[in-house]
């Protein structure tokens, strides 16, 4: 039991390697194509891995789908506890609904035409809610970022001071190497807020001088990075996909 403990947690190890190496990928390429060769934009390997419904795309969607697939098959840990259970069957539907919206309900694999409804409100003409209004799209975001950036640390930083019920534990945080991706994510994001709340853009004039050179605020805030929300959207799959497999352990050693 304790070697399978120990080969989960290894495997979390190489996911969260991986995630590192695709954003320094990510950043690599960003940065070629803006300031040193953009041409090299125009490859087919880069436009493999960055278009739409492209790699980093579906790798998102392989990611979602085994999460939801592990947390159904974890169900089962909760044989007592009805709120635990009440709270995975809400995880499970949010994340179908994540992953049915991130593969366009199917739209993606199986190329239907966009019904007429969703072509006159859809402003990319796709079967999905999130394309339809910025209240659909970044409600939702937001709610992400709040549970897999600021609250696994901001409850980890209070469990270390107050004695913390096991239900919340399991809850919010059933491995601590999640933390590593909630300080990654908020790596990608919290820049860009900073700078957005205190009007640092480039074309933001102080005494007639520009506040932020762009390319000093391209580097702070990643916006160089090819699709920069597909890379964030690619962190909250990594951070759900490594949530589920540290429940699941749980289930495994009966720490319930």
């Amino acid at each position: 039991m304790q070697n399978d403990f120990r080969k989960d947690n290894k495997f979390i190890e190489y996911l969260i390697v991986s995630l590192i190496v695709i954003i320094f990928i990510s950043y690599v390429q960003g940065y070629q194509c803006k300031y040193i060769k953009p041409l090299i934009c125009k490859a087919p390997v880069i436009n493999s891995l960055f278009a739409e419904n492209g790699l980093i795309e579906n790798i998102q969607s392989l990611l979602l789908f085994l999460s939801i697939f592990i947390l159904i098959r974890s169900f089962r840990i909760f044989k007592s506890d009805n709120f635990l259970k009440v709270f995975i069957i809400f995880k499970i539907i949010a994340l179908t609904y994540y992953f049915g919206e991130e593969i366009s309900w199917g739209q993606h694999f199986f190329k239907w035409n966009t019904p007429e409804i969703f072509n006159e409100l859809n402003n990319q003409n796709e079967t999905n809610l999130h394309n339809i209004s910025n209240l659909l799209d970044q409600v939702p975001r937001s709610l992400v970022i709040l549970w897999c950036g600021f609250i696994p640390l901001v409850f980890y930083f209070f469990k270390k001071r107050f004695d913390l019920s096991n239900k919340l534990n399991l809850i919010i945080l059933p491995n601590l190497k999640l933390l590593v991706v909630s300080l990654i994510l908020l790596l990608f994001f919290l820049p860009d807020l900073l700078v957005d709340k205190m009007n640092l853009h480039p074309g933001h004039h102080v005494d007639g001088k520009d506040v932020v050179e762009a390319k000093y605020y391209d580097i702070l805030t990643f916006n160089f990075v090819e699709r920069l929300s597909e890379i964030q959207e690619l962190i909250f799959c990594f951070y759900f996909f490594i949530y589920a497999i540290a429940l699941n352990k749980i289930r495994d050693n009966n720490k319930i």
